[in-house]
């Protein structure tokens, strides 16, 4: 390979007869130039390109066709794709999107699963490396819930209701369980003006409530009421894992900056099979049901 790289860090490269050309603002640069210095045409042009990165990371298990990834012949659902696409891009490994689907999997209700995917096309609700997602609460100052004030939402608290007791009709848009919902709609419930935020009123606000980050796994989702939009989720169980700080802005959330939690590991044919078996129900789970319905 043959490359150069002036003062602004733009990079013309030639690798196996094919020319690339650029700058500090793509997603992989970093690794680019690496792959460029020690001379790895194969991960350079994986890097290169986002859809080429993934089906080389998964060792021709995954394929892309259109925009859309292939996990041994079954489509992934679009929420998938687009996910691991994102992740790729900003450099996790595709790792935390299939903790999601082991623990979606989990959960007893076709309809939530349907459901949670109009939830999660709302921005700002990572998933973690875990396979849960984070999505936001508004609580009072002393951080009980707004409508009750009996619950306990410190940091570190988690909150559970027997599943029975929660609402699964989604035509009903106020009524029993817990409640997180995306950052809109919690800024609006709980009156809270981000821009009037100071420096130590811990996430608040707007009349002294507040906002925390609430981890929620896929198996506790029980349904997505049709009002505001698909922004509240009702759940039986979260966890209150952070005081908020500001939007997320990635695909994916480590708390404590544990990058490590999410590694390249190579799985056997017995993993890659149960992998596309629980793909293929949540496939026939999203095709019998229209999502936004």
């Amino acid at each position: 390979m043959k490359y150069i790289i002036s003062n602004s860090g733009v990079v013309n490269a030639i690798a196996d007869g094919q020319a690339y050309t650029f700058d500090k603002n793509h997603h992989n640069y970093n690794a680019l130039v690496r792959h460029l210095k020690s001379g790895n045409i194969e991960h350079f042009e994986a890097s290169y390109d986002v859809a080429s990165s993934v089906e080389h990371f998964c060792d021709g298990y995954v394929h892309v066709k259109h925009g859309t990834l292939n996990w041994n012949g079954i489509p992934m659902p679009e929420l998938f794709s687009d996910r691991i696409m994102q992740m790729r891009k900003e450099g996790f490994e595709f790792e935390p999107m299939l903790n999601f689907l082991n623990n979606l999997n989990e959960n007893p209700s076709d309809k939530a699963i349907v459901e949670l995917f109009d939830f999660m096309q709302h921005k700002h609700l990572p998933i973690t490396d875990d396979g849960n997602f984070l999505a936001y609460k508004a609580v009072r100052e002393d951080f009980t819930d707004i409508y009750s004030g009996s619950l306990d939402n410190n940091v570190g608290s988690t909150v559970s209701v027997d599943r029975s007791s929660v609402d699964a009709d989604r035509d009903r848009g106020c009524s029993h369980g817990l409640h997180v919902g995306s950052i809109d709609y919690v800024t609006s419930y709980g009156g809270i003006n981000l821009d009037d935020r100071g420096d130590d009123d811990g996430g608040g606000g707007g009349g002294g409530n507040q906002i925390v980050i609430c981890k929620v796994n896929p198996r506790d989702v029980v349904s997505v009421p049709t009002c505001s939009r698909y922004q509240k989720l009702r759940c039986c169980q979260y966890e209150v894992a952070a005081i908020f700080d500001d939007v997320f802005d990635k695909s994916v959330e480590m708390f404590g900056n544990k990058a490590d939690n999410v590694r390249v590991v190579k799985y056997n044919d017995a993993w890659k099979e149960d992998v596309r078996v629980r793909l293929e129900r949540l496939s026939t789970v999203l095709s019998k049901q229209t999502v936004g319905a």
